[in-house]
């Protein structure tokens, strides 16, 4: 067995190249390119199309993470629909009580209708989960 040679070992470190190639490898000759199209507001979608009709293909989600990483542009959080949730009130005990399960005024009215300022009664905002069936409802339903 041969013994360790350090010249040959430094040897094969230089001539050492990854397999895997540098990311944006392809996409660092057109960063002017690219930087100057986000300046004029281009989109990603826009960007990718025109790289890849002069011979570059890529894609907007490449664009978009090179411009993210290499460009320094700032991510915009998706915005998402605020779900709606009724006010959750606190008790002296601990216990959470919604609003639909609060008296709406002060002689001990239940919540199940309320009453608009024209005096018409209406049924309350669905809370979340199941969606239970009410037999006394259906019972004169089908009778």
């Amino acid at each position: 067995m041969s013994s360790f040679d350090p010249a040959t070992v430094r040897k094969a470190v230089d001539e050492f190249t990854s397999r895997r190639p540098e990311k944006f490898q392809d996409l660092l000759p057109a960063k002017d390119v690219i930087k100057e199209l986000r300046q004029k507001r281009a989109s990603y979608r826009a960007i990718a199309d025109l790289l890849t009709q002069h011979c570059l293909p890529t894609s907007k989600t490449a664009i978009a993470v090179f411009c993210h990483q290499v460009l320094g542009e700032i991510v915009r959080p998706r915005r998402r629909p605020g779900r709606k949730r009724p006010p959750a009130f606190v008790q002296g005990n601990g216990e959470n009580k919604t609003a639909e399960s609060t008296p709406e005024n002060g002689n001990g009215a239940s919540a199940e209708l309320s009453t608009n300022p024209s005096g018409d009664e209406t049924a309350p905002e669905r809370t979340r989960g199941p969606r239970i069936a009410q037999v006394r409802k259906l019972r004169n339903r089908f009778t």
